[in-house]
């Protein structure tokens, strides 16, 4: 099967959504499927990821409207740069599937409709929902969406008038790709739920990691009182509500490793800096337990996925997708998101209680298995067959 990937941006570009799309990009075409890549990028430039064909284009008017440190992000319709590019790429590689990520969806449709080609589109956050795309509210969730209500909404991830705009091209955007989508994944039961009324038939697959190096595949048990967070300084991370329930542990009980996420540090907070490879790697086989301490509603945080492939118990928030991820009281702790006392008493439960962490470490680790590749691709394979073996399908 020929399948073409879509998305806002492509690795090197950081990012839990770009580094899903180039796993899924390398999972099919090691089944033996022919993959190619269009992605947004700062400049336009074609190049050969280990194999895998990856179209960069500069997106036309997003530079204008929606930037986060650094990224114009594909805007909530069809951008002209992005929809010539897909085009041209369809012209000589006759996808049998077209599956997008992000707001380029929007742009994949547009194209694969007119080239009578079935789209799947991925929902790995809440941004045909919330213009924002993280549905976060000030300190909790939006129970509503996009509307009015986008007007007043706190927080400095974007100005009024900018999240006004895009909110209102959410209102007609959303009806108009759903008519030009074969299929919609969904990456959690949570993302799923806050999107049915769009998409009734909406299909929850997580997402997977890798197979880990091979000094990393075996079960270690966790050791000593280390702490490893994963993940930026967004504060909706939940770093911030971390440090604070340091501070509720007796002194020199806990420390905390911060990866990705930069500052200075001393006692019992260490920061790193980013890490990838054998370094990230070596700090989850460090770590005791796994902070995931989120305040939004993170659709299928890939730092529990790592978490659990490493064998290491996860102490989180009960929001989002962790509780697809986190079986509570087996593979880890859950607790309400921005509780830094209950933060703090569930880090102990465990820190403090070695039998019960090794018990949960070994069973994180067997719990990895359904967020393999071998677990989670053949699901999207079936998705893709699904969509491509309906005949005369109407987009």
């Amino acid at each position: 099967m020929k399948v073409l990937q879509v998305a806002d941006f492509y690795p090197p570009a950081p990012g839990g959504l770009e580094a899903h799309v180039r796993r899924l990009a390398h999972a099919l075409a090691d089944r033996g499927h022919d993959v190619e890549v269009v992605a947004g990028a700062p400049a336009a430039r074609h190049d050969d990821d280990g194999g895998i064909p990856v179209h960069r284009v500069p997106v036309t008017v997003s530079k204008l409207l929606y930037r986060q440190a650094g990224r114009a992000f594909h805007p909530p319709w069809p951008d002209g740069a992005v929809r010539h590019a897909i085009r041209r790429v369809l012209a000589r590689f006759e996808a049998d599937v077209v599956h997008a990520h992000g707001w380029s969806a929007f742009s994949a449709a547009s194209v694969a409709a007119a080239a009578g080609r079935p789209v799947v589109v991925t929902l790995h956050d809440y941004g045909l929902r919330c213009p924002k795309k993280t549905l976060l509210r000030g300190d909790g969730e939006c129970h509503t969406g996009r509307g009015p209500q986008c007007l007043s909404c706190p927080g400095d991830e974007q100005g009024t008038l900018k999240r006004a705009a895009l909110a209102a091209a959410l209102a007609p955007a959303v009806p108009w790709l759903r008519e030009r989508v074969a299929r919609v994944i969904a990456v959690s039961r949570h993302v799923a739920e806050r999107h049915r009324a769009d998409w009734p038939d909406i299909e929850v697959i997580p997402n997977f990691l890798e197979p880990l190096p091979p000094p990393f595949r075996s079960f270690a048990p966790p050791a000593g009182r280390g702490i490893l967070f994963v993940g930026p300084a967004d504060r909706h991370k939940g770093l911030p509500v971390l440090l604070r329930a340091l501070g509720h542990r007796p002194a020199g009980t806990a420390h905390v490793t911060v990866v990705g996420a930069p500052g200075a540090g001393d006692g019992p907070v260490a920061f790193t800096g980013r890490l990838t490879g054998d370094a990230l790697w070596r700090r989850y086989r460090e770590a005791a337990v796994v902070a995931a301490p989120a305040t939004w509603p993170d659709p299928c945080p890939t730092v529990v996925l790592e978490a659990l492939a490493m064998g290491r118990p996860v102490v989180g928030s009960r929001t989002g997708g962790l509780p697809d991820l986190v079986d509570h009281g087996t593979t880890g702790l859950l607790v309400r998101p921005g509780d830094e006392r209950a933060l703090a008493a569930a880090l102990g439960a465990l820190l403090d209680d070695d039998r019960r962490r090794l018990a949960m470490a070994r069973a994180a680790h067997v719990s990895a298995e359904q967020f393999s590749t071998a677990s989670v691709v053949p699901r999207i394979e079936a998705v893709y067959a699904g969509v491509a073996s309906r005949p005369g399908i109407r987009l």
